[in-house]
């Protein structure tokens, strides 16, 4: 069987190098991406590669790296961050936003997440057939509901939601798994603060090894795991 190769894509302190860490301790070779690495980043994973999301050049190179240095990843996240994202709290009107970083904002949520789906199906379809192959988007509540100061972050999110469900009904047969995953409370409610990085680690990694294609939504809470919450938010 081929090596166990992640990619995760957007990776912070938080949600991303607890991925990285995690995947890390169960034999996986580790390629993280990030505009400012911390260390402790860094010292997560086999290979960093620095770019800005934002770029919608950077994603063919990105993966041509991982698989001269590593090999070709069979699981790839892209982790799409409140900190990548132009998020503006203080903007309460979100058609006040300049289009410039509306912009900025769909090429970091949406735009670059379907370039790094293309690059990870060319991939896919290098692998030997028994290898796993997932893609995990890491998503949020904004499929499901509209809050006016967060419009540009969760306009990308819904993209990014309907392209993954569009990536399963074409693919699902050939092996190649998608998920939107999006941490809840126990209520349902959105995680506006609080997101846990190991209960991300721990859902992903799950994912990844799945035999079979889950819920293309997967919503999940922190020591339960996937809970079907109807497209409730609370």
């Amino acid at each position: 069987m081929a090596s166990k190769i992640v990619l995760v894509i957007g990776a912070g302190q938080n949600i991303g190098r607890s991925i990285a860490t995690h995947f890390s301790g169960k034999e996986y070779k580790v390629a993280v991406v990030s505009r400012n690495p911390t260390k402790e980043i860094f010292n997560s994973a086999n290979l960093l590669i620095r770019a800005d999301l934002s770029d919608l050049s950077v994603m063919p190179s990105i993966f041509s790296e991982v698989k001269a240095k590593l090999g070709v990843p069979n699981v790839v996240v892209y982790n799409g961050t409140y900190q990548a994202a132009y998020v503006t709290l203080n903007k309460p009107d979100p058609f006040s936003i300049p289009v410039d970083e509306w912009a900025s904002s769909l090429n970091v949520n949406a735009i670059s997440a379907y370039a790094a789906v293309q690059q990870a199906l060319a991939g896919f379809k290098e692998l030997p057939t028994e290898v796993p192959k997932t893609f995990i988007y890491t998503g949020n509540c904004g499929t499901h509901t509209a809050i006016p100061h967060l419009m540009n972050l969760m306009v990308g999110k819904r993209v990014a939601a309907h392209m993954i469900e569009c990536a399963v009904k074409t693919y699902e047969k050939d092996g190649f798994r998608f998920y939107f995953a999006d941490q809840r409370h126990e209520d349902a409610s959105p995680m506006y603060t609080g997101l846990d990085g190991q209960a991300h680690a721990e859902n992903y990694l799950e994912l990844a090894e799945k035999a079979e294609q889950g819920p293309w939504e997967h919503t999940f809470v922190k020591g339960k795991g996937y809970v079907d919450f109807e497209g409730r938010t609370g």
